[in-house]
């Protein structure tokens, strides 16, 4: 089923700091953080990763050539160099989070891109047009995976003794990040490790946690270049779905609404869930996270917090007859279809195009946004469970955008794929 495989990575060279060249994710990379990280080190990855425009023009490029012209360089430089041995990298992470202390496990690889269709690769989250556009032109500019595609496997716990084995050993990488996460790197290149590995994972179907615009941008470049074998694959991290998962909710913002009335708003609502007022965002959130019966999504209109409890499962029913009830469980779902779609008429490919709703991890962000008059409500979820995840992408269906935040996100750059260099060529 699943068809993974060991590589030449690309890697920072050996007398870097690397706290000064790893970055968050791309798309966990606000503007201030950018700026933070391009200060640190002309050699940070955010200038591959997110390549700045201006400086691009001042050298005559757009900034997908400026990225891959930084990159060839660095390559030639010794910046990054690639290993000679194809491996897969274990990768620990241990961090502390709500009072507990937490460590996730897995490894880094290259998984052959697969059509959802096929059932081997399972998405659970819808993507957005804008960010696999962008993610499409720096790809066909750089020909190298700098980030890494988060997907979850089952196994009969093959996959977890081999890393176990190999973590017994000094990492090869160790260092902590800006959210106090301490990210630590294993080279495994013994030969019987790696065919353990692959074949523990080969009988394996995978969803994707993380990273679903970086996947479809893959298999959109694997279709544009069939005849490449090199692009049929795709960077991943593999992490066993039994592990400990930590995943945070992604609050809403609302803008851009001709008209927004707050109390006709709240009258409409009023028709499937029931509506109780909460003092401010900390007694909202532990109404929202409370254990109860009935589904509870915060809403802040504007001036007063309010609990909207889901009043019956017969309004998900008679709204999205057509989907599983796995889908109209989830938090998320009924939110956008009886709030966002029916009650303030934002449709689903008005969300698709990032029309009218933001993203926010951090409750406070979501509220800030409504009072300083960039969006005029703001809602508040609970996070989706890795049951549900499971459940929804087995079935076939897809979540709406950023319904789960897996937490904490992989570093980039520990373990890069390109596709040009040669094997067994140090770069």
């Amino acid at each position: 089923m699943a068809s993974i495989a060991p590589f030449h990575a690309v890697r920072y060279a050996p007398h870097l700091d690397l706290a000064a060249v790893l970055t968050q994710p791309y798309d966990k990379i606000p503007p201030a953080l950018r700026a933070d990280y391009a200060a640190r080190s002309p050699y940070n990855l955010v200038h591959l990763t997110l390549p700045d425009d201006s400086v691009a023009q001042a050298h005559g490029m757009d900034k997908y050539a400026w990225a891959a012209a930084q990159c060839r360089q660095w390559l030639h430089n010794g910046i990054l160099i690639q290993d000679t041995m194809p491996s897969f990298y274990a990768y620990r992470q241990s961090f502390d989070m709500f009072g507990s202390h937490y460590v996730r496990s897995g490894f880094i690889g290259l998984c052959h891109v697969e059509p959802y269709e096929r059932r081997i690769i399972f998405p659970h989250e819808k993507t957005l047009a804008k960010p696999k556009a962008d993610r499409l032109a720096l790809l066909r500019a750089m020909r190298m995976h700098c980030e890494l595609i988060f997907l979850l496997y089952e196994d009969d716990g093959t996959a977890p003794r081999v890393l176990d084995a190999v973590m017994h050993q000094a990492p090869l990488i160790r260092m902590c990040d800006d959210f106090d996460v301490e990210n630590e790197l294993w080279r495994i290149s013994v030969p019987q490790h790696v065919e353990a590995l692959t074949r523990a994972l080969a009988p394996r179907q995978l969803f994707i946690a993380d990273g679903h615009h970086r996947y479809e941008t893959s298999l959109n470049y694997a279709h544009e270049h069939a005849d490449d074998p090199r692009a049929q694959f795709t960077l991943a991290m593999f992490v066993n779905i039994n592990s400990s998962l930590v995943i945070l909710p992604t609050h809403r913002s609302v803008f851009g609404m001709p008209n927004y009335d707050a109390s006709a708003v709240r009258r409409t609502l009023s028709a499937a869930f029931d509506i109780a007022p909460a003092g401010a965002l900390d007694a909202l959130l532990a109404a929202v996270n409370a254990p109860h019966d009935q589904l509870c999504i915060g809403w802040f209109d504007g001036r007063s917090f309010w609990a909207l409890h889901l009043r019956h499962p017969d309004a998900m029913r008679a709204a999205a007859p057509q989907r599983s009830e796995a889908w109209r469980e989830l938090d998320v779902a009924v939110l956008h279809t009886l709030v966002i779609e029916d009650v303030l008429g934002i449709s689903a490919q008005e969300v698709e195009h990032e029309a009218g709703i933001g993203y926010h991890r951090d409750p406070r962000e979501a509220l800030d946004a409504v009072t300083s008059g960039a969006a005029q409500c703001a809602f508040f979820l609970r996070p989706t469970r890795a049951a549900q995840v499971c459940d929804v992408a087995r079935g076939g269906e897809v979540m709406p955008q950023k319904s789960t935040d897996f937490y904490p996100k992989l570093l980039s750059g520990l373990a890069m794929y390109a596709l040009d260099l040669e094997p067994h060529q140090p770069a």
